[in-house]
């Protein structure tokens, strides 16, 4: 199972759903990121900051490729075993992709089952941050890989929104690379989602 949250970068809600969550993957958009240490450093007597998102003993935590003055507007985290009462790892491997794509909005997660390979790619629009989405546009995604495109992405569609909202002047270029990429809307169009 598969969980989308954004979570408004908010400590404590976030420790809240890693102690409740049922899913066996969290896809985050607006994660807390913050100071999690200090490590040591002769040049700054008072140390310097190690930045990070919650942690929790249950789940391993993916980061997505950002610069040190970058925080992370997307991060996953994968269930470390089939459930709480049970040292049974799950049956598949997740694994980050930054050689695919190197951008702290995007995140490019491979799933390996046995008998699968398929894709998932967790993405936040940040509006204020042009390169977002040029970089999401600029990926060509095989086709014969099966693809999850999840995420926040700020923008109101004719193919997807309330016939009441404004359309986002971007969402024609964004629907122009999803056909172009062959992918379809999971969601119920005109449903906020």
């Amino acid at each position: 199972m598969i969980t989308l949250a954004n979570m408004r970068k908010r400590n404590t809600i976030s420790h809240a759903l890693l102690n409740t969550s049922k899913a066996h993957i969290l896809l985050l958009q607006e994660p807390w990121y913050d100071r999690i240490s200090t490590t040591r450093c002769d040049d700054a007597c008072e140390g310097i900051d190690v930045l990070g998102g919650v942690t929790s003993p249950a789940w391993d935590i993916h980061y997505p490729i950002a610069k040190p003055d970058q925080r992370p507007k997307v991060m996953a985290y994968v269930w470390k075993t089939i459930n709480a009462k049970s040292n049974n790892p799950l049956p598949f491997l997740v694994i980050s992709h930054p050689d695919i794509c190197a951008h702290p909005c995007i995140q490019v997660l491979d799933i390996i089952h046995p008998r699968e390979r398929w894709r998932i790619l967790n993405f936040y629009h940040d509006i204020r941050d042009k390169s977002c989405l040029e970089t999401l546009l600029a990926l060509d995604l095989k086709v014969t890989t099966p693809t999850l495109i999840i995420g926040d992405f700020n923008t109101h569609s004719r193919s997807w929104s309330p016939k009441n909202i404004e359309t986002s002047c971007w969402a024609r270029k964004l629907e122009e690379w999803a056909v172009g990429n062959l992918l379809t809307l999971a969601n119920n169009p005109g449903t906020i989602t």
